[in-house]
């Protein structure tokens, strides 16, 4: 199985208007552009014992314009539009069961340059 964060990617990216290495980022969240989303696996809860059923959980992040929180939090609603309840539906050969948000969005304040800093947080429900 690929890691969360890699096949969240691929939904974003084909149910959104994101593109991977451009606007779109798993793991690492660079320095440029200034508007950014950045998805990072933060492991989850205990898997069955066999590792065929996983509770994984994903943050989102989404880094804004110089001073554009509203900007920031429309994407990261659209994002949330996008994952929530999804359910069913078989990603690089990984089926979800379910993809719930856990909580709403996150304000994190802003970086030292004034972009803001916003957070999402998923749960999942996934095997093979």
């Amino acid at each position: 199985m690929n890691s969360p964060s890699e096949d969240v990617k691929d939904i974003l990216e084909d149910g959104l208007s994101l593109v991977f290495g451009t606007d779109l980022f798993r793991t690492f969240e660079p320095e440029k552009p200034d508007l950014c989303v950045t998805i990072y696996d933060t492991g989850g809860y205990d898997p069955q014992s066999n590792y065929v059923y996983e509770y994984p959980t994903i943050t989102i992040r989404c880094r804004g314009n110089k001073f554009g929180y509203d900007e920031a939090y429309a994407i990261l609603k659209d994002i949330q539009g996008a994952l929530h309840d999804r359910h069913g539906e078989t990603w690089n050969g990984t089926k979800y069961v379910g993809i719930w948000a856990v909580g709403d969005i996150n304000p994190l304040g802003y970086d030292d340059s004034n972009r803001p800093l916003l957070s999402l947080n998923f749960r999942m429900h996934r095997t093979i």
